[in-house]
């Protein structure tokens, strides 16, 4: 037992150190990973809605809508738009017609054209009966006359019934404004309690705290596994991703060996005196934060981000030969008989073989259901996958102009509401003297486009265009907040500076040389 304890001592402290280590090297990448796992505790415990089923009755037509209620209404309303009369002759009728729709935040609820041949028609009624948990909340009528009387609406206040999210909620987008520095305290705790181990520094007291930590770890994996809800854990940061499942399995395994650990303790024997031992780890401590800052401050050391300098971005968005470039589904459809029997045939689409299995005759069967689709293999995900560049409007992505200058400067700006706005002066020097010598400067955001327009106006921006990316994509290029990437031989990262340590123009052209 002596020396699988101590076996156990050294493995566990190591991967605690390079577990920390990775970490503190990107401090940011770990917060938006605690982030992530915030918000979807915070969602999970979010008190559930109750709907509005509202009953719309119109000229012989009746319309049932189901509106969700959302924690932050405050009201229900309904507009009801009623367009000009005009007369049209059908055969010996004539006709006077109108349309009348009833928009609500959703959409448009009922488009109803109203058609009459009696040329002394006045009005009719619209109702609107609007209930929640058989409760009435709404009970009004709109009057559709001649002539056309525009737009009207109908609302209720439905405050009541919006129910308040308890203390959990809040607790847990306050410590997602706190993300960094838990962020950086835990990636220090691992890191900490590693070189603990192999000093064997209080080793009852730092068997403890491994255990408390790799127990909140395995929870977190486990619920992310179960739910599906965070897809990368963040264990070992972007150097060694894993999903959680693999990571939950990783903790177990740790957990075996820190059980060891903890019931046999008596068998690891410190290498320094106490005193001396909480001067070593004082020291380290100092080293570690300091590490920490700086990688926060500035970018990560060592830069594992599929953006990195030297990546040819286009080769990393291939599917290599010999990989899947589409998912293997195979959809299973249920078609009845046309003659009334009853009788019920299964065809199976393959994805693959883009066809139909078994054949059948059309003209006697029809379509029924979908009763299964399975997924035999997955499509190959490439490494970059979601690096586009779209309007405003998100329908037209403009990725094909960007390949076709050989140089250019991307400007990363993932949230202008949190951008290092001291650094924007700095960036607008160096766009205008880009640009005057002929070269392309692009800009890429997640945030509203009426967000940027303020920002735009901010800092006085008129030597670049703004376009629309995925912001978790955005986070991964580059994890300063606005971030420089000059990119050379049309997609190739030649160099990366963060908002922190933007460069001088001359170090610039050097780099693009």
């Amino acid at each position: 037992m002596k020396y699988l304890v101590q076996f156990s001592r050294v493995l566990v402290g190591l991967l605690f150190i390079l577990s920390g280590l990775l970490k503190l090297n990107d401090p940011t990448g770990f917060s938006y990973k605690l982030e992530e796992y915030f918000a979807v505790f915070a969602g999970d415990v979010e008190a559930e809605q109750d709907s509005i089923q509202t009953y719309i009755s119109f000229y012989s037509d009746d319309s049932l809508i189901v509106t969700p209620i959302h924690k932050r209404d405050t009201a229900i309303e309904f507009v009801v738009s009623q367009g000009e009369w005009r007369t049209e002759v059908l055969g010996t009728d004539t006709l006077f017609r109108c349309t009348v729709d009833v928009l609500y935040e959703g959409g448009v609820v009922v488009s109803q054209g109203i058609a009459t041949p009696d040329s002394v028609w006045e009005s009719s009624d619209l109702r609107f009966f609007s209930e929640i948990n058989k409760t009435t909340v709404l009970n009004q009528t709109v009057t559709i006359a001649k002539p056309s009387l525009g737009t009207q609406s109908v609302s209720a206040d439905i405050r009541a019934y919006v129910k308040p999210d308890g203390w959990a909620v809040g607790l847990f987008n306050w410590l997602a404004d706190y993300a960094l520095f838990m962020a950086i305290f835990v990636s220090w705790l691992e890191a900490i309690l590693g070189f603990a181990l192999l000093i064997g520094w209080q080793r009852r007291f730092t068997a403890w705290l491994l255990v408390l930590l790799t127990a909140f770890f395995t929870f977190l994996t486990l619920y992310s596994w179960v739910y599906n809800k965070v897809t990368d854990c963040g264990c070992f940061g972007d150097a060694l991703p894993m999903n959680p499942e693999e990571s939950f399995y990783k903790n177990v395994v740790i957990g075996v060996f820190i059980a060891i650990i903890f019931f046999w303790n008596k068998h690891i024997k410190p290498i320094f005196s106490n005193p001396f031992g909480v001067k070593v780890l004082t020291i380290l401590t100092l080293l570690l934060v300091g590490f920490s800052m700086y990688c926060r401050h500035y970018l990560p050391l060592v830069d594992f981000l599929h953006y990195s300098e030297g990546t040819d971005i286009r080769e990393g968005m291939k599917v290599p030969d010999g990989e899947r470039a589409t998912d293997h589904v195979q959809t299973t459809y249920v078609y009845s008989a046309k003659d009334g029997s009853g009788a019920t045939i299964e065809v199976v689409y393959d994805s693959d073989k883009n066809s139909f299995e078994p054949k059948i005759d059309y003209k006697k069967w029809k379509y029924d259901r979908v009763k299964e689709e399975k997924t035999i293999a997955e499509a190959y995900e490439p490494p970059i996958h979601d690096f586009a560049f779209y309007n405003a409007d998100q329908d037209n992505n403009y990725i094909d102009d960007f390949w076709k200058a050989d140089k250019k400067l991307l400007l990363i700006i993932h949230d202008v509401d949190k951008a290092n706005k001291k650094a924007m002066k700095r960036v607008n020097e160096l766009a205008k003297q880009w640009k005057e010598d002929g070269y392309e400067f692009w800009a890429l955001t997640a945030s509203a486009k009426n967000d940027v327009e303020e920002f735009r106006h901010e800092h006085q921006i008129s030597d670049f265009e703004f376009y629309y990316g995925d912001n978790t994509n955005l986070k991964s290029i580059i994890r300063s907040n606005p971030g420089l990437l000059l990119i050379t031989d049309t997609s190739v990262v030649a160099k990366v500076w963060p908002s922190t340590r933007l460069p001088k123009y001359k170090k610039i052209l050097k780099a693009a040389e």
